[in-house]
């Protein structure tokens, strides 16, 4: 049976950047393991978050390590996207990202909530934690945390109220939280431009603090079915 509309899944991603230990034969077998389970999605493309303007040199690592001249770097693009596109024979990945300046950092933000509005930070904040990689716990298993809908449901509801934070006319947590959603809708934007028909299925590796905001764009603007990233992360996947 044919889609009626492109299917996209948001897969929320940590940055494999701060883990060297994932080059051991161990964790790399691993990550293998998540790639295959991936692949049963079976994308016709594959999206990442890279800023646009490096399309270019995006795409020529990729087919650099299709020819045998890149290694796979630390990074969840290489370490996951090249990967699926490789075994499928893409001929190319897609940037999506944006990176425009904020008006103020979220260091900064965070830090004013601590000093002006203790009590509305705390409630902010409160019951928020990031899911750690510990050498007990697979490269699979942290995929399934990151992709809890549950822990995704809190990080959103913490950005969004991130928005109260300052008073009138001193809008503080707004002058992150702009940019931050901004950042997304570009990046939702750029995602439907990669849905040329309806049987399109878009895999997409973010960073999980994105999965749901994007995820919520997507569903909202009736252009696309969603994929849930725990069908394809489970121990063994289910039709």
């Amino acid at each position: 049976m044919e889609q009626s509309k492109p299917t996209v899944l948001v897969l929320g991603s940590f940055h494999m950047s701060e883990h060297e230990e994932l080059f051991s034969k161990k964790r790399q077998a691993e990550i293998e393991d998540v790639a295959a389970k991936l692949i049963e999605f079976q994308p016709t493309k594959i999206a990442v978050e890279m800023t646009a303007e490096k399309n270019g040199l995006l795409n020529r690592q990729y087919q650099e390590f299709m020819a045998g001249q890149f290694s796979l770097e630390l990074n969840e693009i290489d370490q996951i996207g090249f990967r699926i596109a490789s075994r499928l024979r893409h001929d190319q990945l897609y940037a999506v990202d944006w990176m425009g300046k904020s008006r103020m950092g979220y260091g900064e933000v965070d830090q004013w909530g601590k000093e002006n509005q203790p009590e509305l930070h705390k409630e902010i904040y409160d019951g928020i934690f990031l899911p750690e990689l510990s050498s007990e716990k697979s490269v699979l298993e942290y995929y399934r945390e990151l992709n809890d809908p549950v822990w995704l449901a809190k990080v959103h509801k913490m950005y969004l109220n991130m928005a109260r934070i300052g008073e009138f006319n001193n809008y503080v947590g707004m002058n992150w939280l702009s940019w931050w959603y901004e950042r997304n809708l570009i990046i939702f934007s750029n995602l439907t431009r990669l849905m040329s028909t309806d049987s399109e299925r878009i895999l997409f590796i973010v960073g999980c603090s994105h999965s749901s905001i994007i995820t919520k764009f997507l569903e909202e603007s009736g252009m696309c079915e969603i994929a849930e990233p725990l069908r394809y992360l489970s121990y063994r996947y289910l039709e």
